[in-house]
């Protein structure tokens, strides 16, 4: 198959989505009260999204970890630490979970997932959402951590 019928089914099927999509869930009502802390440079590894997140996940009591619905590999390491749960989200899963001590360790354990063509991804997750005001989105490359 030649490159431009891959894009052009490509751009057909995206442009069969797109009237679909919804909002993120979680998303701030009040964005003044939130810095944004952005990855948009190739980094070699996360380590600066794990000094980031580290303080968040000491004070978290729950968390939710959103991800696509073809994300096999990435629902399956979820699900050793949440289960699944019920949202109207067509084209995604949302596991949540209390923060413990295992899956601390998990998240902070986590290397920079190496498929990087489409987005300078820090973890494998779309999204992860911390009870406390913390979101790392987008694959962490768009983080909002709640102001005191």
């Amino acid at each position: 198959m030649k490159f431009e019928d891959i894009f052009t089914s490509l751009q057909d099927t995206l442009s069969d989505l797109v009237p679909h999509l919804k909002p993120a869930p979680f998303q701030p009502e009040d964005t003044t009260n939130y810095k944004s802390i952005c990855f948009n440079d190739p980094q070699a590894d996360n380590t600066e999204w794990k000094t980031l997140i580290s303080p968040y996940l000491s004070s978290a009591k729950s968390f939710e970890i959103h991800c696509w619905s073809d994300e096999s590999e990435e629902l399956a390491l979820a699900l050793q630490y949440g289960s699944i749960k019920p949202y109207d989200w067509e084209y995604g899963t949302v596991i949540s979970g209390s923060v413990t001590p295992d899956f601390i360790s998990f998240l902070l354990s986590l290397s920079k997932p190496a498929n990087t063509v489409y987005a300078n991804k820090m973890i494998p997750f779309f999204s992860i959402f911390l009870d406390n005001g913390f979101s790392s989105e987008h694959y962490g490359t768009e983080n909002f951590i709640r102001l005191p």
